[in-house]
């Protein structure tokens, strides 16, 4: 059986691995926000069902002969669409991120995934019945093997996901990698029709009824749900299956997306759930022995506590903590699931329906976080959601069935479960209750995240996540001063404020109208800092922000200059406008642009900077806001600016209030600004910058991340009392 065995595990290898590198080839057409992460999976998981759903077709209506040619047409049609027709995604423009990014990866690798995603169950159908024409005589134990080729393909899929971050992305260029997977594509092909001919020699499909054996043992050598859930009805039973899919996907997701929005939607924190995931199927399908609720579902209770406290924390919970708290939730998730899963599997006979209904619930998890979520919660209350239904299934498989000895300890868990619950409930509601959140005046959530805003004391706040992302002055006689991240002393202040005198110093008698282009919006802030003859540009991804800056601030209406607002990616629409009007020749681009405090890496590559450069007039100023409470993007910002030959200029601002720490760098082409008196009163570069290269091809968060271990309760409390301190402030 080794061909079979080669054939499930290339195919998972390519599976998976396709999953993260089409995800980051289409990130920065859409923002690089984590939404892309979530759309993909969608997209992974449906066409998972549909081949689940084509290998069921095939075993249940067609004879093995028959399927066996039909398979191969498909294979055959992927290989030479792949062949005329190179994997470059372009873009679907389309009113809905979510589906237009599922229509894009149709359009790019549609059939070539489905052809991968069948093979699992149905290599498995091949096997079942090979193995029961030819050797079933030296085999009792099909289950066994049948099933284990399920974990073996979850091996090469956890494999192909642990080796994109360490191997395939750091050494391999992005350009190279599409073209590398379709000949390794074609040559799958090849194998698996090698490894399926055998069917051919075979009239029909082994009966799911044959061989007392194949009905009564499964992988673990128990009798099956028959005998051990003999009270279960077959459609209780697909119900459940359904359900113990659904959870533990809908909080892989939900976990990815708290990560990601923090820290940034890179290809790591997008495989670590998910290899965590996998790593559950594999110890549940090939070693079920493993799972032992005794130890299992103390172990879920207690992290989902530690869980609940870093959604609570958010922002001051360190990396480690977060990305470690977070993945152990996910992970123990999936061990109960899926261990309890695995106890409900049907004999081999019926392992393409019971495939296809786990394979409707992983596609039903990813719709829901997707598209149900964002437009039903305005909070990310999908995790509570997901970790309140996790827990009482878990109490439900408990008292479906349960040994003599393990009778009476149900009863202490199900109360400490409850006990749980009840903490995750309370959670739910802190964030759903308008009483927990008093100074609140607006919430929505949208593909692209969560945004509120809040007033308090005469001072209103605009929150992307987590994370402070200015205000205002409500006072109309303060409304229009620079207040928060852009205050005199900011990088975005000294700018604006000494912009004229730039001007001047380069024999320009007069102070001519400024342009100025900021990607990332916020809500207008950088305003105050005009001229009624400037001119400002932002680009914005979210649409959202832009209402809210012109329904709940009022920066847009105050600035009597002219002021524009483009809705997409700044870079995809700084690159369209360059292509269709050339330079925008602009005094000032100002780089601003996060998700919560997620950054989006495509802004900061070397080929982002020379399209900056591009844009920016001859004595221009490019400002980068690079705070960041978890990445310290410094090295860089100083990297790139030494490849283009650029002068730089460290700003580190305490804001207005003392308390609101940023991070300004300036940079120019002209070296002679370091003799304008006010440019020598900044710093240059910090003394021992470390080097690192943010390219399209290679852009690596490990060097620049602060591997920090703490909850920072000090700030957490400092943060609750900068604006109450701001607003004191004299104007």
């Amino acid at each position: 059986m080794s061909r079979l065995h080669a054939t499930i595990f290339i195919s998972a290898i390519l599976l998976f691995s396709i999953q993260p590198m089409i995800a980051k080839v289409i990130l920065p057409s859409w923002g690089g926000t984590a939404a892309v992460w979530t759309a993909c999976m969608m997209f992974f998981q449906t066409f998972l069902v549909l081949g689940y759903g084509y290998s069921h077709f095939l075993r249940r209506c067609l004879t093995p002969k028959v399927a066996f040619f039909v398979h191969a047409g498909v294979l055959g049609t992927a290989s030479i669409v792949l062949l005329v027709t190179p994997v470059t995604p372009v873009p679907i423009e389309g009113p809905n991120l979510t589906l237009s990014i599922v229509a894009t990866l149709a359009i790019a690798i549609g059939l070539p995934y489905f052809s991968l995603a069948t093979t699992s169950s149905l290599v498995q159908a091949w096997h079942h019945t090979i193995h029961s024409a030819r050797l079933w005589q030296t085999s009792p134990r099909l289950g066994q093997s049948t099933y284990r080729l399920y974990a073996l393909s979850n091996f090469g899929s956890l494999l192909a996901l642990a080796s994109y971050p360490f191997l395939i992305e750091p050494w391999v260029p992005l350009r190279w990698q599409m073209p590398g997977w379709t000949w390794a594509f074609i040559g799958f092909s090849a194998i698996c029709l090698w490894a399926g001919s055998a069917t051919i020699r075979i009239e029909q499909w082994a009966n799911p009824d044959s061989g007392r054996e194949d009905q009564e043992i499964n992988s673990a050598g128990h009798r099956d749900q028959r005998g051990r859930y003999g009270s279960l009805s077959l459609m209780v039973l697909i119900v459940l299956w359904f359900l113990l899919a659904f959870c533990p996907s809908v909080l892989l997701l939900a976990t990815t997306n708290l990560m990601c929005q923090e820290i940034a939607s890179v290809p790591f924190l997008w495989i670590l759930p998910l290899s965590l995931y996998l790593v559950s199927f594999m110890i549940c399908f090939d070693r079920p022995g493993i799972y032992r609720r005794r130890y299992f579902a103390p172990l879920l209770l207690l992290s989902v506590i530690a869980g609940i406290g870093i959604v609570q924390a958010h922002i001051y919970v360190s990396i480690v903590i977060q990305v470690a708290g977070l993945a152990s939730v996910c992970f123990f998730m999936a061990m109960v699931c899926h261990g309890e899963l695995e106890r409900l599997k049907p004999a081999p006979g019926q392992l393409t329906l019971f495939f296809l209904i786990v394979a409707i619930g992983g596609a039903g998890g990813g719709v829901f976080v997707a598209i149900v979520a964002p437009h039903l919660f305005d909070s990310f209350l999908e995790f509570q959601v997901a970790l309140l239904l996790g827990i009482g299934l878990m109490v439900a498989c408990m008292w479906i069935h349960a040994t003599r000895a393990a009778a009476m300890s149900r009863y202490g868990f199900s109360a400490a479960a409850l006990l749980v619950a009840a903490v995750v409930l309370a959670s739910l509601m802190y964030q759903v209750s308008p009483e927990f959140r008093p100074d609140e005046i607006f919430r929505d959530r949208n593909e692209y995240g969560l945004v509120r805003v809040s007033e308090s004391d005469g001072y209103r706040n605009f929150i992307s996540g987590n994370v402070d992302h200015g205000g205002q002055l409500v006072s109309a006689s303060k409304s229009f001063t620079p207040t928060g991240y852009y205050g005199p002393s900011s990088g975005i202040g000294v700018a604006m404020r000494r912009i004229g005198e730039l001007k001047t110093a380069f024999s320009r008698a007069d102070r001519p109208p400024a342009k100025v282009a900021v990607v990332g919006m916020g809500i207008g802030a950088m305003l105050a800092w005009g001229q009624p003859q400037d001119q400002f540009v932002f680009y914005e991804l979210n649409p959202l922000v832009e209402s809210i800056a012109r329904e709940h601030f009022s920066y847009l209406d105050l600035f009597r200059g002219q002021s524009v607002v483009n809705i997409g990616d700044g870079r995809v629409l700084l690159e369209r406008q360059f292509r269709e009007s050339g330079s925008g020749q602009f005094d000032l681009i100002a780089m601003d642009a996060f998700s919560s405090d997620a950054i989006p890496q495509h802004l900061l590559t070397i080929e982002c900077f020379q399209l900056y450069l591009k844009h920016l007039s001859d004595d221009g100023i490019l400002v980068a806001h690079v705070t960041n409470r978890f990445v310290d993007l410094t090295p860089v910002v100083y990297t790139a600016a030494q490849e283009l030959g650029l002068t730089t200029w460290y700003r580190d601002d305490t804001g207005c209030d003392g308390k609101r720490q940023t991070t300004w760098i300036l940079l120019c082409r002209q070296p002679e600004f370091k003799n304008i008196p006010w440019m020598r009163e900044l710093e240059c570069q910090p003394q021992n910058t470390a080097h690192v290269r943010w390219t399209d091809d290679f852009a690596s968060l490990s060097s620049v991340t602060r591997w920090s271990t703490k909850i920072d309760v000090a700030e957490l409390q400092a943060s609750r009392s900068a604006v109450a301190k701001e607003k004191a402030l004299p104007k």
